[in-house]
């Protein structure tokens, strides 16, 4: 076998001296003793972080939902909008109780992005198997990830309805299958879809084989999730006992009534500074859709000044707020902490961690994942300090489901913020009519 240049190779001189140093280091031998005996997390914690975050607020949202537990699948953003949407239901119908059915909109999220996929992919019958667009869909072409946008697209053609209506089945709390299932069949018909087209078949007739395929697509996603009602029969007391009754109600109907917001009307604004997502520009992503004939993501990109003074005006009047982040970083579940100081690692492994937000969202080290409900807001001369976030992750994590956040996790994390048009600040709504730039789908917000 031939041998590769060894340039740059690490040498047995180099361990020797990675090795030296460390020993030379008797703390670091402690840490080694602890962290190879315990979790990194729970030993990295800093102990003054702990005492110091605490759990009242300034301003708080008067409706306290139970918290919701998407389990395992990747609809945090299905979750936290509709977490959202409810509280504007709760508030005008004195409802006390109140979770909408996340299984009756997945089920359509899966059959609709199935489509929106293989319609991408129709149009890409004579690329070459290895083009990145091809790869990019064929490696995950059931993404249980998503935004608003995207709810907005099923609320818009498939209403609401109420949990009970259509409850979780196991596979909405096990995603896994569902995904593996129809990401086969779509895989499969891309591969029959060019061979026919190598065979000179008729347009035509490849559509009517994509059809055949969204058949037995909505045939595996009824089997795990039971068929979606075209109507149902819903009643509730409210706060002060009332009897309420609606009988053979459609899922629009229910929201319009029940909901009610004109959903296209609400504004994205993001706070993402990355190279090639500069403020005061307008912004879209390429294949981040779920519907054929649906809208999708626009976002003005802004400074987090912007998005946090409004989300602080919406607290302050009582609204609860729909937004975007990294929860992966420096946040931790069992504690419910969102904290840019919560962890020691520097002192633990005596190494430096220096990136600022752009260069974490830049060269990967931070992206979007994850959405929740802002529901207070502690202040202080007027300046919010901590946040209060409903998370969707069951009651066993945070404390009962809820987590606090403090201003500068805010400021290095959240990315993304939902802001119904009242509270849009004309400037923005100004500088939001711009064409949107066209970003790839493997940016950092998608």
């Amino acid at each position: 076998m031939k041998k590769t240049n060894d340039k740059g190779a690490i040498k047995l001189d180099h361990i020797k001296k990675y090795k030296d140093d460390f020993l030379k280091n008797p703390g670091l031998k402690v840490v080694m003793n602890a962290v190879t005996r315990g979790n990194l997390q729970d030993i990295a914690l800093n102990r003054d972080v702990l005492n110091r975050d605490n759990w009242t607020f300034s301003n708080e949202t008067e409706e306290k939902p139970d918290i919701t537990d998407q389990k395992r699948s990747g609809t945090c953003w299905l979750f936290a909008e509709l977490n959202w949407l409810r509280t504007y239901t709760m508030k005008k119908f004195k409802i006390e109780k109140l979770e909408f059915s996340e299984n009756h909109l997945m089920f359509y999220d899966k059959l609709e992005k199935a489509n929106y996929y293989l319609e991408a992919l129709m149009d890409w019958l004579d690329r070459d198997i290895d083009d990145r667009h091809v790869r990019f869909i064929l490696d995950n072409p059931t993404p249980d990830g998503g935004e608003w946008h995207m709810v907005v697209n099923l609320i818009n053609k498939y209403g609401l309805m109420p949990k009970e209506i259509m409850p979780d089945t196991w596979n909405r709390e096990h995603s896994r299958f569902i995904n593996e299932l129809v990401g086969y069949k779509i895989r499969e018909a891309y591969a029959h879809m060019r061979s026919m087209a190598k065979s000179k078949k008729s347009n035509k007739a490849i559509r009517e084989y994509k059809t055949s395929i969204m058949a037995e697509i909505f045939r595996i996603l009824a089997t795990c999730m039971g068929i979606p009602p075209k109507t149902f029969d819903w009643s509730f007391r409210d706060k002060d006992k009332k009897y309420h009754q609606e009988t053979g109600i459609t899922p629009k109907k229910f929201y319009d009534k029940y909901v009610g917001m004109n959903l296209d009307d609400c504004y994205t604004l993001a706070s993402c500074p990355t190279t090639h997502s500069k403020f005061g520009k307008t912004y879209t992503i390429e294949l981040f859709g779920n519907m054929v004939g649906g809208d999708h993501w626009k976002w003005l990109n802004v400074p987090v000044s912007d998005i946090k003074k409004i989300a602080v005006k919406m607290l302050k009047k009582g609204n609860a707020v729909l937004y975007g982040c990294d929860v992966s970083q420096e946040s931790h579940s069992k504690e419910g902490i969102m904290d840019s100081e919560l962890y020691d690692y520097e002192l633990l492994f005596q190494v430096p961690f220096k990136m600022n937000k752009q260069q974490r969202l830049d060269y990967g080290q931070s992206r979007l994942t994850h959405s929740m409900v802002l529901t207070g807001v502690e202040l202080k001369n007027n300046k919010p300090v901590r946040w209060k976030v409903e998370n969707s992750w069951g009651t066993e994590v945070g404390k009962k489901g809820y987590f606090v956040m403090t201003d500068k996790w805010f400021d290095e994390h959240v990315l993304d913020l939902i802001v119904p048009p009242e509270f849009m600040p004309e400037k923005l709504k100004t500088a939001w009519k711009q064409k949107p730039i066209v970003l790839p789908p493997w940016h950092v917000m998608a």
